[in-house]
């Protein structure tokens, strides 16, 4: 009895110092971003699971954005997105009547950045089996698109002939990141 006593009590102290850590580590992100550890399937060693990151983060936009000028929504160096398919960017911002939107996404390692091809405004949508607009041409519109790989850095451009105003439309951008240390991507890449 004694022994099992000890053994739960052995068990006890491993899970509460698993929860402490991982608390810890959750706790140490920027503001305004969550971040966790994640234990890739792929990964060969135990001392690499905190080598990656999951960031799942809803960005209000407000303010005025001026003729050029861009809002840097993420820089997570020293990771980069490393799983296809599994980092995702979408965003509800000012659209022109033919459904272009008047921002564009830019993404790369600053300083070298390409633009993202969002799409098409998206448009049907479904709320409890009703169909709903999800995009109003010429005010707001809906976009989603998949990041590309290899990426630490992550803005919005304003490429309109105008100052938006972001504060009148609920406009936001929703950024999903699967990422692994780069060092660690520079290795799988040349190994």
């Amino acid at each position: 009895m004694e022994k099992k006593f000890k053994n739960l009590l052995y068990l006890m102290l491993i899970l509460s110092a698993t929860l402490t850590l991982t608390g810890i580590s959750y706790k140490a992100g920027v503001y305004g971003q969550s971040t966790s550890p994640v234990n890739n399937a792929t990964q060969q060693h135990a001392s690499h699971i905190l080598d990656n990151l999951i960031i799942s983060q809803h960005i209000p936009l407000t303010g005025q954005l001026a003729k050029g000028d861009y809002i840097l929504l993420m820089d997570f160096t020293p990771f980069a997105t490393s799983v296809q398919g599994h980092s995702h960017i979408a965003m509800k911002v000012p659209c022109n009547k033919d459904g272009t939107p008047k921002t564009t996404i830019v993404t790369g390692i600053a300083p070298n950045l390409k633009s993202l091809d969002v799409g098409k405004a998206i448009n049907n949508g479904t709320l409890n089996g009703k169909s709903l607009d999800l995009s109003n041409e010429g005010t707001s519109c809906l976009y989603h698109a998949e990041l590309p790989t290899g990426i630490t850095d992550i803005a919005l451009v304003n490429t309109s002939n105008d100052t938006l105003n972001f504060d009148l439309g609920g406009y936001s951008v929703t950024v999903t990141v699967h990422g692994s240390a780069m060092q660690h991507l520079a290795a799988n890449m040349t190994g």
